[in-house]
Protein backbone atom coordinates (compact mmCIF):
# COMPACT_ATOMS: atom_id res chain seq x y z
CA UNK A 1 0.00 0.00 0.00
CA UNK A 2 1.16 3.48 -0.96
CA UNK A 3 4.85 2.49 -0.62
CA UNK A 4 5.34 4.94 2.22
CA UNK A 5 5.60 5.18 5.97
CA UNK A 6 2.57 6.92 7.41
CA UNK A 7 1.85 7.60 11.04
CA UNK A 8 -1.34 6.27 12.58
CA UNK A 9 -3.82 8.87 13.72
CA UNK A 10 -7.46 9.00 14.65
CA UNK A 11 -10.07 10.34 12.30
CA UNK A 12 -11.04 12.97 14.86
CA UNK A 13 -7.63 14.56 14.43
CA UNK A 14 -7.89 14.71 10.66
CA UNK A 15 -9.13 17.75 8.82
CA UNK A 16 -11.82 16.41 6.50
CA UNK A 17 -14.02 18.09 3.95
CA UNK A 18 -16.82 16.45 1.98
CA UNK A 19 -18.01 18.19 -1.16
CA UNK A 20 -20.91 15.86 -2.03
CA UNK A 21 -23.47 18.63 -1.49
CA UNK A 22 -21.86 20.73 -4.24
CA UNK A 23 -22.54 18.16 -6.98
CA UNK A 24 -26.01 16.94 -7.83
CA UNK A 25 -26.59 13.38 -9.03
CA UNK A 26 -29.79 11.50 -9.73
CA UNK A 27 -31.17 9.17 -7.03
CA UNK A 28 -30.31 5.52 -7.37
CA UNK A 29 -32.65 3.62 -9.64
CA UNK A 30 -34.38 0.44 -8.49
CA UNK A 31 -31.98 -1.47 -10.75
CA UNK A 32 -28.96 0.16 -9.10
CA UNK A 33 -30.37 -0.41 -5.60
CA UNK A 34 -30.82 -4.09 -6.41
CA UNK A 35 -27.22 -4.30 -7.68
CA UNK A 36 -25.90 -2.71 -4.47
CA UNK A 37 -27.70 -5.37 -2.47
CA UNK A 38 -25.62 -8.03 -4.22
CA UNK A 39 -22.59 -6.65 -2.36
CA UNK A 40 -22.93 -8.84 0.73
CA UNK A 41 -20.74 -9.37 3.78
CA UNK A 42 -20.62 -13.14 3.29
CA UNK A 43 -19.23 -12.81 -0.24
CA UNK A 44 -16.77 -10.12 0.82
CA UNK A 45 -15.52 -12.30 3.66
CA UNK A 46 -15.10 -15.43 1.56
CA UNK A 47 -13.19 -13.54 -1.15
CA UNK A 48 -10.76 -11.74 1.13
CA UNK A 49 -10.27 -14.90 3.20
CA UNK A 50 -9.11 -16.81 0.14
CA UNK A 51 -6.76 -14.11 -1.10
CA UNK A 52 -5.17 -13.58 2.31
CA UNK A 53 -5.03 -17.22 3.41
CA UNK A 54 -1.77 -18.81 4.55
CA UNK A 55 -1.94 -21.01 1.47
CA UNK A 56 -1.44 -17.88 -0.66
CA UNK A 57 1.87 -17.28 1.15
CA UNK A 58 1.70 -13.49 0.90
CA UNK A 59 1.30 -13.32 -2.92
CA UNK A 60 4.86 -12.21 -3.57
CA UNK A 61 5.97 -11.01 -7.02
CA UNK A 62 6.77 -13.38 -8.64
CA UNK A 63 5.43 -16.54 -7.05
CA UNK A 64 3.22 -19.53 -7.72
CA UNK A 65 0.76 -18.10 -5.22
CA UNK A 66 0.50 -14.81 -7.12
CA UNK A 67 -0.19 -16.83 -10.26
CA UNK A 68 -2.97 -18.67 -8.42
CA UNK A 69 -4.42 -15.37 -7.23
CA UNK A 70 -4.36 -14.06 -10.80
CA UNK A 71 -6.15 -17.19 -12.02
CA UNK A 72 -8.76 -16.68 -9.30
CA UNK A 73 -9.38 -13.06 -10.33
CA UNK A 74 -9.57 -14.17 -13.97
CA UNK A 75 -12.19 -16.76 -13.05
CA UNK A 76 -14.18 -14.17 -11.12
CA UNK A 77 -14.10 -11.81 -14.11
CA UNK A 78 -15.27 -14.59 -16.39
CA UNK A 79 -18.00 -15.51 -13.94
CA UNK A 80 -19.16 -11.90 -13.92
CA UNK A 81 -19.49 -12.01 -17.69
CA UNK A 82 -16.68 -9.57 -18.39
CA UNK A 83 -14.86 -9.58 -21.70
CA UNK A 84 -11.13 -10.27 -21.45
CA UNK A 85 -8.90 -7.51 -22.81
CA UNK A 86 -5.89 -9.77 -23.28
CA UNK A 87 -4.84 -11.60 -26.46
CA UNK A 88 -7.64 -13.67 -28.02
CA UNK A 89 -10.04 -12.43 -25.37
CA UNK A 90 -8.23 -13.83 -22.32
CA UNK A 91 -7.94 -11.87 -19.09
CA UNK A 92 -4.15 -11.62 -18.86
CA UNK A 93 -1.69 -8.96 -19.90
CA UNK A 94 1.50 -10.99 -19.58
CA UNK A 95 5.08 -9.82 -19.55
CA UNK A 96 8.32 -11.03 -17.99
CA UNK A 97 9.87 -9.79 -14.78
CA UNK A 98 13.65 -9.84 -14.89
CA UNK A 99 15.34 -10.77 -11.63
CA UNK A 100 18.94 -11.29 -10.68
CA UNK A 101 20.76 -13.96 -8.70
CA UNK A 102 24.36 -13.66 -7.61
CA UNK A 103 26.66 -16.41 -8.96
CA UNK A 104 27.00 -19.63 -7.02
CA UNK A 105 30.59 -20.20 -8.13
CA UNK A 106 33.40 -18.36 -6.41
CA UNK A 107 35.74 -15.83 -7.93
CA UNK A 108 39.47 -16.49 -8.08
CA UNK A 109 41.78 -13.65 -7.08
CA UNK A 110 45.57 -14.07 -7.32
CA UNK A 111 48.68 -11.93 -6.98
CA UNK A 112 51.80 -13.16 -8.75
CA UNK A 113 50.16 -16.56 -9.12
CA UNK A 114 49.42 -16.89 -5.40
CA UNK A 115 45.76 -16.98 -4.31
CA UNK A 116 44.37 -14.20 -2.14
CA UNK A 117 41.68 -14.78 0.44
CA UNK A 118 38.37 -14.47 -1.43
CA UNK A 119 35.41 -14.04 0.95
CA UNK A 120 32.68 -14.23 -1.70
CA UNK A 121 31.12 -12.37 -4.60
CA UNK A 122 29.02 -9.41 -3.53
CA UNK A 123 27.80 -8.55 -7.05
CA UNK A 124 28.45 -10.57 -10.15
CA UNK A 125 29.33 -8.60 -13.25
CA UNK A 126 27.32 -8.35 -16.41
CA UNK A 127 29.46 -11.02 -18.03
CA UNK A 128 31.95 -13.62 -16.92
CA UNK A 129 35.23 -11.76 -16.81
CA UNK A 130 38.98 -12.23 -16.61
CA UNK A 131 40.88 -9.18 -15.45
CA UNK A 132 44.59 -8.57 -15.00
CA UNK A 133 45.38 -5.05 -13.88
CA UNK A 134 46.97 -2.89 -11.27
CA UNK A 135 44.95 -1.73 -8.30
CA UNK A 136 43.71 1.74 -7.49
CA UNK A 137 42.92 2.94 -3.99
CA UNK A 138 39.66 4.46 -5.17
CA UNK A 139 40.53 7.95 -3.97
CA UNK A 140 40.37 9.44 -7.45
CA UNK A 141 37.18 7.98 -8.91
CA UNK A 142 37.67 9.89 -12.14
CA UNK A 143 40.76 7.86 -12.99
CA UNK A 144 39.80 4.19 -12.63
CA UNK A 145 39.22 3.10 -16.22
CA UNK A 146 40.48 -0.46 -16.66
CA UNK A 147 41.75 -0.62 -13.08
CA UNK A 148 40.90 -2.82 -10.12
CA UNK A 149 39.56 -0.52 -7.40
CA UNK A 150 40.09 -1.50 -3.78
CA UNK A 151 37.80 -0.10 -1.08
CA UNK A 152 37.09 -0.89 2.56
CA UNK A 153 33.77 -2.18 3.78
CA UNK A 154 31.49 0.04 5.84
CA UNK A 155 29.23 -1.08 8.71
CA UNK A 156 25.96 -2.77 7.82
CA UNK A 157 22.95 -2.99 10.14
CA UNK A 158 22.58 -6.57 11.48
CA UNK A 159 19.17 -6.96 9.81
CA UNK A 160 20.86 -6.72 6.42
CA UNK A 161 22.02 -10.33 6.82
CA UNK A 162 18.40 -11.49 6.50
CA UNK A 163 17.36 -8.74 4.09
CA UNK A 164 19.10 -9.10 0.72
CA UNK A 165 17.18 -6.16 -0.68
CA UNK A 166 18.58 -3.87 2.01
CA UNK A 167 22.08 -5.12 1.30
CA UNK A 168 21.78 -4.46 -2.44
CA UNK A 169 20.27 -1.02 -1.94
CA UNK A 170 22.93 -0.04 0.59
CA UNK A 171 25.99 -1.26 -1.30
CA UNK A 172 24.89 -0.28 -4.79
CA UNK A 173 25.11 3.36 -3.78
CA UNK A 174 28.77 2.79 -2.95
CA UNK A 175 29.91 0.82 -5.97
CA UNK A 176 27.82 1.94 -8.95
CA UNK A 177 29.67 5.24 -9.24
CA UNK A 178 33.01 3.43 -9.35
CA UNK A 179 31.59 0.99 -11.88
CA UNK A 180 30.20 3.76 -14.10
CA UNK A 181 33.66 5.35 -14.25
CA UNK A 182 35.04 2.30 -16.01
CA UNK A 183 36.54 0.13 -13.26
CA UNK A 184 37.44 -3.38 -14.40
CA UNK A 185 36.65 -4.88 -10.98
CA UNK A 186 36.05 -3.78 -7.40
CA UNK A 187 37.63 -5.50 -4.41
CA UNK A 188 36.13 -4.90 -0.96
CA UNK A 189 38.36 -5.56 2.06
CA UNK A 190 36.39 -7.14 4.91
CA UNK A 191 37.38 -7.94 8.48
CA UNK A 192 37.41 -11.48 9.87
CA UNK A 193 34.23 -10.81 11.92
CA UNK A 194 32.38 -8.99 9.13
CA UNK A 195 28.74 -9.90 8.48
CA UNK A 196 29.12 -8.93 4.82
CA UNK A 197 30.25 -12.36 3.52
CA UNK A 198 27.27 -14.06 5.17
CA UNK A 199 24.91 -11.41 3.84
CA UNK A 200 26.41 -11.74 0.36
CA UNK A 201 25.89 -15.49 0.55
CA UNK A 202 22.15 -14.91 0.92
CA UNK A 203 22.15 -13.20 -2.46
CA UNK A 204 22.80 -16.60 -4.03
CA UNK A 205 19.65 -18.14 -2.61
CA UNK A 206 16.81 -15.94 -3.84
CA UNK A 207 16.34 -13.95 -7.05
CA UNK A 208 15.95 -10.24 -6.43
CA UNK A 209 14.01 -7.54 -8.21
CA UNK A 210 15.69 -4.16 -8.28
CA UNK A 211 16.14 -1.27 -10.71
CA UNK A 212 18.76 -1.44 -13.43
CA UNK A 213 20.71 1.40 -11.81
CA UNK A 214 21.55 -0.97 -8.93
CA UNK A 215 23.49 -3.28 -11.26
CA UNK A 216 27.20 -3.17 -11.97
CA UNK A 217 28.96 -4.09 -15.20
CA UNK A 218 32.09 -5.16 -13.33
CA UNK A 219 32.30 -7.78 -10.54
CA UNK A 220 32.41 -6.73 -6.87
CA UNK A 221 34.40 -9.24 -4.83
CA UNK A 222 35.07 -9.54 -1.09
CA UNK A 223 38.65 -10.20 0.03
CA UNK A 224 40.35 -10.50 3.40
CA UNK A 225 41.33 -7.26 5.07
CA UNK A 226 45.00 -8.27 5.23
CA UNK A 227 45.31 -9.27 1.58
CA UNK A 228 48.38 -7.86 -0.18
CA UNK A 229 46.96 -6.18 -3.26
CA UNK A 230 50.03 -4.26 -4.38
CA UNK A 231 51.15 -4.64 -7.94
CA UNK A 232 49.26 -6.60 -10.57
CA UNK A 233 46.18 -8.64 -9.62
CA UNK A 234 44.52 -11.36 -11.68
CA UNK A 235 40.76 -11.98 -11.28
CA UNK A 236 38.50 -14.63 -12.76
CA UNK A 237 34.92 -13.74 -11.89
CA UNK A 238 31.55 -15.35 -12.70
CA UNK A 239 28.62 -13.32 -13.98
CA UNK A 240 25.34 -12.80 -12.17
CA UNK A 241 22.40 -14.92 -13.32
CA UNK A 242 19.38 -13.39 -15.01
CA UNK A 243 15.97 -14.99 -14.46
CA UNK A 244 12.86 -14.03 -16.44
CA UNK A 245 9.48 -15.00 -14.93
CA UNK A 246 6.04 -14.41 -16.46
CA UNK A 247 3.85 -11.94 -14.52
CA UNK A 248 0.30 -10.89 -15.24
CA UNK A 249 -2.05 -7.98 -14.92
CA UNK A 250 -5.63 -9.31 -14.92
CA UNK A 251 -8.06 -7.24 -16.99
CA UNK A 252 -11.73 -7.53 -17.87
CA UNK A 253 -14.22 -5.05 -19.31
CA UNK A 254 -17.96 -4.53 -19.16
CA UNK A 255 -18.72 -2.80 -22.45
CA UNK A 256 -20.86 0.31 -22.28
CA UNK A 257 -24.43 0.27 -23.54
CA UNK A 258 -24.20 3.32 -25.86
CA UNK A 259 -22.03 3.09 -28.94
CA UNK A 260 -20.13 6.39 -28.65
CA UNK A 261 -19.84 6.63 -24.83
CA UNK A 262 -18.75 2.98 -24.77
CA UNK A 263 -15.46 3.99 -26.39
CA UNK A 264 -14.69 5.79 -23.11
CA UNK A 265 -13.95 3.85 -19.94
CA UNK A 266 -13.28 4.12 -16.26
CA UNK A 267 -10.73 1.77 -14.70
CA UNK A 268 -11.40 0.26 -11.28
CA UNK A 269 -8.17 -1.27 -10.02
CA UNK A 270 -6.15 -2.65 -7.11
CA UNK A 271 -2.80 -4.39 -6.70
CA UNK A 272 -2.93 -8.15 -6.29
CA UNK A 273 0.55 -8.72 -4.90
CA UNK A 274 1.94 -8.42 -1.39
CA UNK A 275 5.42 -9.06 0.05
CA UNK A 276 5.47 -12.82 0.65
CA UNK A 277 7.25 -14.34 3.63
CA UNK A 278 9.66 -12.81 6.11
CA UNK A 279 13.30 -13.34 5.21
CA UNK A 280 15.51 -15.59 7.30
CA UNK A 281 14.88 -18.22 9.96
CA UNK A 282 12.74 -16.29 12.44
CA UNK A 283 10.40 -18.95 13.78
CA UNK A 284 6.70 -18.42 14.37
CA UNK A 285 4.40 -16.97 11.72
CA UNK A 286 6.47 -15.79 8.76
CA UNK A 287 3.68 -15.20 6.22
CA UNK A 288 2.82 -11.61 5.44
CA UNK A 289 -0.78 -12.35 4.50
CA UNK A 290 -1.58 -8.86 3.24
CA UNK A 291 -5.23 -9.03 4.24
CA UNK A 292 -5.79 -5.29 4.39
CA UNK A 293 -2.90 -4.57 2.00
CA UNK A 294 -4.29 -5.30 -0.47
CA UNK A 295 -6.57 -8.32 -0.49
CA UNK A 296 -9.28 -5.86 0.54
CA UNK A 297 -8.73 -3.77 -2.59
CA UNK A 298 -8.80 -6.81 -4.87
CA UNK A 299 -11.94 -8.03 -3.11
CA UNK A 300 -13.51 -4.67 -3.90
CA UNK A 301 -12.55 -4.95 -7.59
CA UNK A 302 -14.04 -8.42 -8.14
CA UNK A 303 -17.10 -7.60 -6.02
CA UNK A 304 -17.70 -4.40 -8.00
CA UNK A 305 -17.36 -6.41 -11.22
CA UNK A 306 -20.17 -8.65 -9.99
CA UNK A 307 -22.30 -5.66 -8.97
CA UNK A 308 -21.87 -3.87 -12.30
CA UNK A 309 -22.67 -7.09 -14.15
CA UNK A 310 -25.85 -7.45 -12.09
CA UNK A 311 -27.26 -4.24 -13.56
CA UNK A 312 -30.07 -4.85 -16.00
CA UNK A 313 -29.22 -1.52 -17.61
CA UNK A 314 -25.49 -1.40 -18.23
CA UNK A 315 -23.76 1.98 -17.84
CA UNK A 316 -23.22 4.01 -21.02
CA UNK A 317 -19.44 4.07 -20.63
CA UNK A 318 -17.35 0.93 -20.46
CA UNK A 319 -15.97 -0.16 -17.08
CA UNK A 320 -12.57 -1.87 -16.95
CA UNK A 321 -11.65 -3.96 -13.91
CA UNK A 322 -7.95 -4.58 -13.35
CA UNK A 323 -5.52 -6.04 -10.82
CA UNK A 324 -1.78 -5.36 -10.96
CA UNK A 325 1.31 -7.41 -10.18
CA UNK A 326 4.39 -5.85 -8.61
CA UNK A 327 3.03 -2.82 -6.77
CA UNK A 328 5.17 -3.72 -3.78
CA UNK A 329 8.23 -3.92 -6.06
CA UNK A 330 7.82 -0.35 -7.30
CA UNK A 331 4.41 -0.04 -9.01
CA UNK A 332 5.74 -2.29 -11.77
CA UNK A 333 2.49 -3.79 -13.06
CA UNK A 334 0.67 -0.50 -13.41
CA UNK A 335 3.70 1.10 -15.03
CA UNK A 336 3.80 -1.73 -17.55
CA UNK A 337 0.12 -1.28 -18.36
CA UNK A 338 0.49 2.49 -18.74
CA UNK A 339 3.32 1.92 -21.21
CA UNK A 340 1.40 -0.84 -23.02
CA UNK A 341 -2.29 0.05 -22.65
CA UNK A 342 -4.98 -2.32 -23.89
CA UNK A 343 -7.48 0.55 -24.03
CA UNK A 344 -6.46 3.95 -25.42
CA UNK A 345 -5.35 6.11 -22.51
CA UNK A 346 -6.93 9.20 -24.07
CA UNK A 347 -10.25 7.36 -23.73
CA UNK A 348 -9.81 6.63 -20.01
CA UNK A 349 -12.10 9.03 -18.14
CA UNK A 350 -10.70 8.12 -14.71
CA UNK A 351 -8.83 5.50 -12.74
CA UNK A 352 -10.38 4.62 -9.37
CA UNK A 353 -7.66 2.69 -7.56
CA UNK A 354 -8.48 0.95 -4.26
CA UNK A 355 -6.04 0.51 -1.36
CA UNK A 356 -6.60 -0.87 2.15
CA UNK A 357 -10.30 -0.53 2.93
CA UNK A 358 -10.67 -3.12 5.69
CA UNK A 359 -9.71 -1.39 8.94
CA UNK A 360 -11.26 1.98 9.73
CA UNK A 361 -9.70 4.38 12.16
CA UNK A 362 -11.58 5.46 15.25
CA UNK A 363 -14.92 7.10 14.40
CA UNK A 364 -14.42 6.40 10.69
CA UNK A 365 -16.66 3.44 9.88
CA UNK A 366 -18.40 4.00 6.58
CA UNK A 367 -15.91 6.69 5.57
CA UNK A 368 -13.31 6.70 2.80
CA UNK A 369 -10.74 9.21 1.60
CA UNK A 370 -8.96 9.87 -1.66
CA UNK A 371 -5.39 10.78 -2.52
CA UNK A 372 -4.43 13.81 -4.57
CA UNK A 373 -7.86 15.29 -3.87
CA UNK A 374 -7.10 18.78 -5.16
CA UNK A 375 -5.68 17.53 -8.48
CA UNK A 376 -9.12 16.86 -9.98
CA UNK A 377 -12.79 16.81 -9.01
CA UNK A 378 -12.97 12.99 -9.12
CA UNK A 379 -13.07 12.83 -5.32
CA UNK A 380 -15.93 15.36 -5.19
CA UNK A 381 -17.87 13.39 -7.78
CA UNK A 382 -17.27 10.08 -6.03
CA UNK A 383 -18.43 11.67 -2.78
CA UNK A 384 -21.63 12.93 -4.41
CA UNK A 385 -22.50 9.45 -5.62
CA UNK A 386 -21.40 7.54 -2.52
CA UNK A 387 -23.60 9.52 -0.15
CA UNK A 388 -26.55 7.74 -1.76
CA UNK A 389 -25.24 4.54 -0.15
CA UNK A 390 -24.71 6.33 3.18
CA UNK A 391 -20.93 6.36 2.68
CA UNK A 392 -18.79 9.46 3.15
CA UNK A 393 -15.83 10.06 0.84
CA UNK A 394 -13.77 13.00 2.04
CA UNK A 395 -10.62 15.06 1.61
CA UNK A 396 -8.02 13.91 4.11
CA UNK A 397 -5.67 16.86 4.09
CA UNK A 398 -2.83 15.35 6.14
CA UNK A 399 -1.91 12.61 3.65
CA UNK A 400 -3.84 13.28 0.46
CA UNK A 401 -1.01 14.89 -1.45
CA UNK A 402 1.82 12.80 0.01
CA UNK A 403 0.23 9.49 -0.95
CA UNK A 404 -0.91 10.61 -4.40
CA UNK A 405 2.31 9.36 -6.00
CA UNK A 406 2.68 6.20 -3.89
CA UNK A 407 0.22 3.78 -5.48
CA UNK A 408 -0.74 2.37 -8.87
CA UNK A 409 -2.90 5.34 -9.80
CA UNK A 410 0.28 7.36 -10.35
CA UNK A 411 1.33 5.40 -13.42
CA UNK A 412 -1.82 6.74 -15.07
CA UNK A 413 -1.30 10.25 -13.71
CA UNK A 414 2.08 10.34 -15.42
CA UNK A 415 0.32 9.63 -18.71
CA UNK A 416 -2.16 12.46 -18.21
CA UNK A 417 -5.06 10.36 -16.93
CA UNK A 418 -7.16 11.50 -13.97
CA UNK A 419 -6.34 8.83 -11.39
CA UNK A 420 -6.62 8.65 -7.61
CA UNK A 421 -6.45 6.00 -4.91
CA UNK A 422 -9.27 5.55 -2.41
CA UNK A 423 -8.68 4.08 1.02
CA UNK A 424 -10.84 3.54 4.06
CA UNK A 425 -8.40 2.78 6.82
CA UNK A 426 -5.11 3.65 8.45
CA UNK A 427 -1.54 2.49 8.18
CA UNK A 428 -1.95 0.33 11.26
CA UNK A 429 0.80 -1.41 13.19
CA UNK A 430 0.14 -4.63 11.25
CA UNK A 431 1.16 -2.98 7.97
CA UNK A 432 3.63 -5.29 6.14
CA UNK A 433 3.60 -7.69 9.07
CA UNK A 434 2.42 -11.32 9.46
CA UNK A 435 -0.31 -9.94 11.73
CA UNK A 436 -2.16 -8.34 8.78
CA UNK A 437 -4.72 -11.12 8.96
CA UNK A 438 -8.37 -11.44 7.90
CA UNK A 439 -9.38 -11.79 11.55
CA UNK A 440 -8.44 -8.14 12.09
CA UNK A 441 -10.59 -6.77 9.28
CA UNK A 442 -13.90 -5.01 9.87
CA UNK A 443 -16.02 -6.81 7.29
CA UNK A 444 -19.22 -4.76 7.80
CA UNK A 445 -17.23 -1.53 7.27
CA UNK A 446 -15.44 -2.97 4.25
CA UNK A 447 -18.72 -4.07 2.69
CA UNK A 448 -20.22 -0.60 3.16
CA UNK A 449 -17.20 0.99 1.54
CA UNK A 450 -17.51 -1.27 -1.52
CA UNK A 451 -21.17 -0.31 -1.76
CA UNK A 452 -20.14 3.35 -1.53
CA UNK A 453 -17.52 2.94 -4.25
CA UNK A 454 -20.18 1.37 -6.46
CA UNK A 455 -22.66 4.18 -5.86
CA UNK A 456 -19.89 6.75 -6.21
CA UNK A 457 -18.61 5.48 -9.54
CA UNK A 458 -22.02 4.89 -11.17
CA UNK A 459 -22.65 8.52 -12.26
CA UNK A 460 -19.21 8.60 -13.94
CA UNK A 461 -19.71 5.23 -15.61
CA UNK A 462 -23.12 6.30 -16.86
CA UNK A 463 -21.86 9.60 -18.29
CA UNK A 464 -23.84 11.72 -15.85
CA UNK A 465 -20.55 13.13 -14.52
CA UNK A 466 -17.14 13.54 -16.17
CA UNK A 467 -14.10 14.29 -14.00
CA UNK A 468 -11.82 17.16 -14.91
CA UNK A 469 -8.40 18.28 -13.71
CA UNK A 470 -8.37 21.16 -11.26
CA UNK A 471 -4.67 21.39 -10.40
CA UNK A 472 -1.74 20.15 -12.50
Amino acid sequence: MFRSVLRCCTIAAISQTCFAQEISVAPLTDDQKAAIQTIEQSEVLSTVSFLASDEMAGRNTPSTELDIAAAYVSARFKGAGLEGLGPEGNYYQTTELTQYLQPKTEAVVTRDGMPLECRGVLFGGEKESTVTAKTSDGKDLNDVTGKIVVIDEFPLPPQAVDNPGMLVATWSRRVTQIDSNGAAAILVRVADDSILPEAAGRLRDKPLTFPAQFLTVCPVILIGADSDITGEIHIEAPARETIATPVRNVIGVLRGSDQEPATEAIIISAHLDHIGRLEGDRGGDTINNGADDNATGVTAVVTLADAYSALKQRPKRSVIFMTFWGEEKGLLGSKYYAENPLWPLEKIVANINIEMIGRPEENAEGKSWGTGWTRSNLGDQMAAGAVRADVTIFYREDVSEMLYTRSDNYAFVQKGVIAHSFSAGSLHSDYHQPTDEVSRLNIPHMTRIIQGLFAGSLPIADGELTPSKTNP
